[in-house]
């Protein structure tokens, strides 16, 4: 779904029966619509809009030095790491899980 504020800023959807991406033009993975240079995003091997480059996850704003990407989607390091990330004992539990035998 596209924030409200965005879609101020998008092409007017397009008619029943035609195709949401111009000729040529990019289309963002998260919305589909065609992606323009003046709201271009590129990250995870694709283009997106501004408002639709965010989190999966949490939803978060995201920027070339926060993204991470699996499988054409967009994650935050903090949510990444929690979803892929190494699991079992020493990784992520924190010192106030273990204790002293």
């Amino acid at each position: 779904s596209v924030d409200t504020c965005a879609q101020a800023f998008l092409p007017p959807a397009p008619a029943v029966g035609t195709t949401a991406v111009a000729k040529g033009a990019n289309q963002c993975p998260r919305c589909g619509l065609t992606v323009y240079m003046a709201e271009k995003i590129v990250g995870a091997g694709s283009s997106w809009h501004k408002a639709c480059f965010k989190c999966s996850t949490c939803g978060k704003k995201l920027d070339s030095t926060t993204v991470a990407d699996k499988e054409g989607e967009i994650y935050c390091k903090a949510c990444y790491g929690k979803q892929f990330g190494p699991k079992g004992f020493g990784f992520g539990q924190g010192a106030g899980t273990l204790t002293m035998t």
